[in-house]
C-alpha cells in the first residue's frame, strides 16, 4: 500500500520527459540557431539554476559569457534572457505586439488564482481593458488628484515613527496601504490591526511566492496536475490556501463599496465610481471591476514598500549621503514646515538618490517573464514562438557600461552630464517598473508615494546603522535581501531619531492638528 502513490508520480514523470523529447525535437527543426547559452542536464536543461535563490545573479553571469541575449532550456521550454538597454528596448518595446504576454504560471496563476490578475492576465482584450479603466487614474496628470492624500498620509507616517521608530517596516507598510485602500476603495484603515491590510498582505506574499520561478514543482512538470489530490503535496495545500486568500481580497472590498453604493453612504473611490457607471454590469465586467480595483495593490503597493525599505537600509549604509540630501532638504523646505510635492522641482538630489534606490537594490530584479506569441528573429539568432523571456534588470542596473562604479551608492553620477551624452547613467525608472505594454500602470503613484515619504523622512529624522563595526551586506551578491518576484529587505534594525527636539514638535504638532494623537 505504501507504494501505491508513487506509480502515478511515476507515470506523470514519464510523460513529461516524453513531451519533452517531442518539444525537443520539434525545435531542432526550426530555421536558425539559437541564441547561445549554457548546457543544461539531460531532460532538465537549467530549470535547477532558475529554481535557486537570486537566479538574476546566474543570469548576469550567464550574460558576461554568453552576451546580452541568452538561450536556455528548462524542461523543454526555450527561455530567452535578455540582459541589456538594446535588446530589453528592442523586444519588448519595439516588438510589444508580440512579446507581451504572460507565461503560463501553473502554481501563480491557474492553481493560486492569479491568472487574470492584472500582473498576470494574458495579453489581449481584458488586459487592455483593465489598463483604459486604470488609465483614467493614473496618467501623470491625473495622479496629481492624490497629492494631498499621500501628503496626508506621509505625515501620518511621520508620526508613527516618532512614536515607535522600531515598527519602521510595519508602519511602512501601513502607511502604503492607507494611501491604495483609500483611492481604490474609499477604506480608511482601522487603528492598530486592521483585517483588509492582513489580508492584502497575505495576498502580496502568496502572490510573490506563488509566481517565483521554479519554487514549485508542478510549474516544471505540469503533468502533476493530473495526480489524484488525495495525495497530499505540499503544492496542493498551498494551492488551495492561496487561492482561498485571493478570492477573498477580489472579493471582500468590493461587495463592501457595492453595499454602501447601494445605501447611498458610499465615499468616493474608484471602485464606486465603477459602480455607479455601470450599476448593472455582467458577470465578466464585475469580474474585471473587481480585479482592476485589487490590481491597485496587487500590482504595485508592494513595489513601494520595498523601496522604502531599501532606503531606509541605504541611509543608515551611507550617512554622507543622508546628510547631503537633508541639506538640500533644509535650503528648500526650511524647518518650520514639511516638504510637499510642490517642493520636487526644487530638490534634484533628493530625485538622484530615489534613482540610486531604484537602480542599487531593484524591487523587481528580473520583473515579471513576457512570453513571445510569434517566431521572431534577432540579431542572427531564432527565437521560438511560445519562449519565456525573462527581462533581467539587474544585470542592466549593474552593468559596468551603463552604470560605472555599479556597486557604489552614488546619486552625484545622474549630473555628469558628460556621461549622459554617452548614453551612461540611464533613469533607472526604465528599467524598475517593467517594460514596453507590461510596464506597471500604477508607476506614477509608486514613484510619487515614494518620493513624499522620502523626503518627508529625510526633513525631519536621521537614520543609522544599530552597529557601525558591523559588516556592509554585499549588494553585489543580493546580500541582505530576500529572493523572490518582489525583492524585500531581509529583516534588520536601525535607529530613526528626530533630526532635532524642533522637528519632533513639527511632527507633533501636524498630528494634533490632523486630529491624530
Amino acid at each position: 500500500m505504501g507504494s501505491l502513490p508513487d506509480l502515478p508520480l511515476l507515470t506523470a514523470i514519464i510523460l513529461t520527459v516524453v513531451l519533452t523529447i517531442l518539444l525537443i525535437k520539434k525545435n531542432l527543426n526550426r530555421n536558425g540557431p539559437l541564441p547561445p547559452g549554457p548546457s543544461g542536464l539531460p531532460f532538465l536543461g537549467n530549470a535547477l539554476d532558475m529554481s535557486g535563490p537570486y537566479p538574476w545573479l546566474k543570469y548576469t553571469e550567464w550574460s558576461k559569457q554568453y552576451g546580452d541575449v541568452v538561450h536556455i532550456k528548462a524542461v523543454g521550454q526555450s527561455v530567452i534572457i535578455l540582459s541589456s538597454p538594446k535588446a530589453l528596448g528592442d523586444l519588448l518595446e519595439q516588438r510589444g505586439a508580440i512579446y507581451s504576454d504572460r507565461p503560463r504560471l501553473i502554481m501563480g496563476g491557474e492553481l493560486a488564482g492569479y491568472v487574470d490578475s492584472v500582473p498576470l492576465c494574458p495579453y489581449g482584450s481584458r488586459l487592455r481593458e483593465y489598463r483604459k479603466l486604470m488609465s483614467e487614474v493614473l496618467t501623470p496628470r491625473k495622479v496629481q488628484d492624490f497629492f494631498a492624500l499621500e501628503e496626508e498620509k506621509s505625515r501620518e507616517f511621520l508620526g508613527c515613527l516618532l512614536r515607535s521608530p522600531d515598527q519602521f517596516l510595519n508602519h511602512t507598510r501601513r502607511n502604503i496601504a492607507a494611501i491604495v485602500f483609500k483611492i481604490t476603495h474609499g477604506y480608511d484603515l482601522h487603528d492598530g490591526l486592521d483585517p483588509l491590510m492582513e489580508l492584502a498582505e497575505r495576498g502580496d506574499h502568496d502572490f510573490s511566492e506563488a509566481a517565483s520561478a521554479g519554487a514549485f514543482l508542478v510549474d516544471s512538470f505540469p503533468a502533476l496536475l493530473y495526480l489524484p489530490r488525495w495525495l497530499g503535496f505540499n503544492w496542493m495545500k498551498k494551492a488551495k490556501l492561496f487561492r482561498k486568500n485571493m478570492e477573498e481580497l477580489r472579493d471582500a472590498p468590493w461587495e463592501v463599496v457595492k453595499e454602501q453604493v447601494k445605501k447611498g453612504t458610499a465615499t468616493p473611490s474608484f471602485a464606486a465610481n465603477l459602480i455607479e457607471k455601470n450599476s448593472n454590469p455582467t458577470k465578466e465586467q464585475e469580474d474585471i471591476y473587481k480585479w482592476v480595483s485589487t490590481g491597485f495593490y496587487a500590482g504595485g503597493a508592494d513595489t513601494t514598500v520595498s523601496a522604502i525599505g531599501s532606503f531606509f537600509l541605504c541611509m543608515s549604509l551611507y550617512p554622507d549621503i543622508q546628510r547631503k540630501a537633508q541639506e538640500e532638504v533644509l535650503r528648500v523646505v526650511g524647518t518650520t514646515r514639511l516638504p510637499t510635492f510642490s517642493d520636487r522641482p526644487l530638490l534634484p538630489y533628493v530625485d538622484a538618490l530615489i534613482n540610486e534606490v531604484y537602480r542599487m537594490n531593484p524591487v523587481g530584479p528580473t520583473a515579471l517573464p513576457h512570453r513571445s506569441t510569434k517566431d521572431d528573429h534577432y540579431n542572427g539568432y531564432f527565437i521560438p514562438a511560445g519562449s519565456i523571456v525573462i527581462p533581467n534588470s539587474w544585470a542592466v542596473l549593474h552593468d559596468p557600461d551603463v552604470y560605472p562604479s555599479p556597486f557604489e551608492f552614488l546619486p552625484e553620477r545622474y549630473f555628469d552630464k558628460e556621461a549622459k551624452a554617452k548614453g551612461l547613467n540611464l533613469d533607472p525608472r526604465k528599467f524598475a517598473f517593467g517594460y514596453g505594454r507590461r510596464v506597471c500602470p500604477g508607476q506614477h503613484l509608486a514613484d510619487n508615494s515614494f518620493f513624499i515619504a522620502v523626503v518627508m523622512i529625510l526633513s525631519v529624522f536621521n537614520i543609522s546603522r544599530v552597529d557601525e563595526k558591523a559588516p556592509k551586506p554585499d549588494f553585489s551578491r543580493s546580500e541582505g535581501y530576500i529572493s523572490s518576484t518582489i525583492c524585500h529587505p531581509e529583516p534588520f534594525k536601525c535607529h530613526i531619531t528626530p533630526r532635532s527636539e524642533e522637528a519632533a514638535m513639527l511632527i507633533r504638532a501636524n498630528d494634533l492638528r490632523e486630529g491624530r494623537s
